[in-house]
């Protein structure tokens, strides 16, 4: 029955793909009040061309955004250059190659613990897809990774909280509560660093004057919010997709047995095949056009990734998963000034998980237990058990 499931998430990316791509792949969706473009050479214009298709909503959205509290909406993900690039290089330092390897080690003792009680069935998000990116991120920022269950829960409430979700009553008092407990925690985490500084990211920041003057408390929060959701909600997604495709694809499962060298290549595969997020939202700053159409000021632009991952005119046989694939050049990490600030690490931390559960599961993988809910721009997995059959 799970297995089912998963062959069912793999048909409507592969149906979703096929249906976006068809024409020239950009249309106004009505409910969306969106022009949605699939396309590669199209979506990656949008996301590169920050100029014409910004990703300020607050700032640019000729529509009403019921959202507009939602703390993710002034972080890094949600301004453009310049404040983009002077705030982006303050915590580029904690992504660098050198101090990514600085925690490879705590990682793969991270890894170990939480698969040394693994008896026959692996809970793949909670004892592992959370718990890895979350001490990891904890780490950078300088918090307490023991709060894992808060950083959770807000992260649910917060990132749920956005378009029409917004208008639900129960999103919205879940949403209030989430961003005064977040709030609340950071202030006194700020206090602490302030008294005890611990040479962190948070330390980083609260020393910067980008522009010649300290971030403000509310800057401080959007950042840090941004930081910690990005930085665990990514990883978590990626491992969940990458079970998902090696159990659905058990000969690819056994290429990397054999050859545990594919990983990096198998990791990108799965990355373009099944990308963490499916569409990224912009907004046009004045009239513009894409493959002929002409869109009007302050439209919302949806990019779709998971469409432009499975173009025919970049991949060959785009709909097959192939785990030595190269050229990849996918575009689920983004692309241009934000392209993700953590995708090494994501992949590090992902590749020291697989090359664990490889050991850990020999056989075939089988899923014994998924929970799904579907998205405007994909399908979400809540709930995913792991057997080797």
């Amino acid at each position: 029955m799970a297995d089912d499931v998963v062959r069912e998430i793999l048909d409507w990316y592969r149906q979703s793909a096929r249906d976006g791509l068809a024409g020239d792949g950009v249309s106004f969706v009505e409910p969306f009040e969106a022009w949605v473009v699939h396309g590669y050479t199209e979506v990656k214009q949008v996301l590169a061309d920050y100029p014409a298709f910004s990703s300020d909503e607050l700032r640019y959205s000729a529509q009403p955004v019921p959202h507009r509290d939602n703390p993710i909406l002034g972080g890094l993900s949600a301004i453009d250059p310049p404040r983009h690039h002077l705030l982006r290089r303050l915590v580029s330092r904690a992504f660098t190659p050198r101090a990514i390897r600085a925690l490879l080690p705590s990682i793969t003792d991270t890894v170990r613990t939480q698969l040394a009680e693994v008896d026959g069935e692996l809970d793949v998000i909670g004892r592992l897809g959370l718990p890895l990116p979350v001490r990891t991120i904890a780490a950078l920022l300088g918090v307490e990774a023991d709060r894992q269950p808060d950083f959770v829960r807000w992260t649910e409430a917060i990132t749920s909280f956005a378009g029409s979700f917004s208008e639900d009553p129960v999103r919205q008092a879940a949403f209030r509560t989430a961003h005064a407990e977040l709030a609340e925690y950071f202030r006194q985490v700020f206090a602490e660093h302030r008294a005890r500084p611990q040479g962190d990211v948070i330390d980083t920041l609260l020393a910067a004057e980008p522009d010649g003057s300290r971030l403000s408390d509310e800057e401080l929060l959007n950042f840090c919010t941004l930081l910690l959701i990005n930085g665990h909600e990514t990883t978590k997604t990626l491992l969940v997709n990458i079970v998902l495709c090696l159990a659905a694809h058990p000969e690819a499962l056994a290429r990397l047995r054999a050859d545990p060298g594919l990983i990096p290549a198998a990791i990108e595969e799965v990355l373009r095949f099944l990308p963490p997020i499916g569409g990224t939202d912009r907004f046009t700053t004045g009239p513009t056009t894409i493959a002929g159409h002409p869109i009007e000021t302050g439209r919302r632009v949806i990019a779709m990734v998971l469409s432009a991952n499975r173009d025919p005119r970049v991949f060959a046989e785009p709909h097959e998963f192939r785990p030595d694939r190269t050229p990849n050049e996918h575009l689920s990490f983004g692309h241009g000034v934000h392209f993700c600030l953590g995708a090494h690490l994501a992949r590090h931390e992902v590749a020291i998980a697989v090359h664990a559960l490889l050991h850990r599961f020999p056989g075939p993988w089988s899923m014994s237990r998924i929970a799904t809910e579907r998205t405007p721009v994909g399908i979400d997995v809540l709930d995913l058990a792991l057997v080797s059959s």
